[in-house]
């Protein structure tokens, strides 16, 4: 729980589309580049204030 008035930062990125057939290897694309793309805005954050 962040203190009152503290500085907090939103960031986004793309959105990461699959298919609703998607194959297992599709799907395995898709749980990659979310991992990649969840910690790069992370490490983003991280430092935004830094």
């Amino acid at each position: 729980m962040p203190y009152p008035f503290s500085r907090g930062v939103f960031i986004a990125a793309p959105p990461i589309s699959v298919r609703a057939q998607a194959t297992p290897e599709e799907m395995e694309e898709a749980r990659s580049a979310l991992e990649r793309t969840l910690n790069a805005i992370t490490a983003e954050a991280d430092n935004y204030f830094s």
